[in-house]
């Protein structure tokens, strides 16, 4: 599927978008079309839905401030776009809830000072790629990439994550 941005003439695609996207080992599980099970649209979507959100979960320096929130913008964008485009409004509603969930969640960790274990820190960043594998859109392969991700993931960058179990 082709997007038209505004006041271009250049057409993009939401895998055109991901191509963009940082290196890591899950942008690359998901790129590898033998990794998606079922509706590559949606799979693609909430991959950028999923930046979007840890966009927002860290600070930029002053100088990228307007980088920073302009990128997140334009992934909840491409998100909303793709799918609204394709009649998938009901995948974009389980996102706003799982999002208003996390909201929550993140903003009690940090107000409270609660100690968090790594299981949590995922769930955190990436319960909408959780999704995709809970409902078979992706395969079980996801859930190692996320792992081997997060591992290498310097996690004090992330705003609401104070105390994880484990660390002094």
């Amino acid at each position: 599927m082709n997007y038209q941005t505004v006041g271009q003439d250049d057409q993009i695609s939401l895998s055109d978008i991901i191509d963009d996207l940082e290196s890591n080992d899950i942008t690359n599980f998901l790129k590898d079309d033998a990794n998606i099970i079922k509706d590559k649209t949606v799979v693609e979507a909430i991959l950028l839905f999923t930046y979007a959100l840890n966009n927002l979960d860290t600070i930029p320096s002053d100088e990228k401030r307007e980088q920073h929130v302009l990128t997140g913008d334009f992934y909840f964008s491409e998100f909303y776009f793709a799918l609204s485009r394709e009649s998938k409004m009901d995948i974009v509603y389980e996102m706003v809830e799982i999002s208003k969930t996390l909201s929550s969640r993140k903003s009690k960790i940090y107000e409270e000072n609660i100690e968090i274990d790594l299981e949590e820190v995922k769930y955190l960043l990436f319960a909408p790629l959780l999704y995709l594998i809970d409902n078979d859109y992706v395969k079980l392969g996801l859930d190692s990439a996320i792992d081997k991700y997060l591992i290498d993931k310097d996690l004090s960058e992330i705003t609401y994550i104070k105390n994880i179990k484990g660390d002094d």
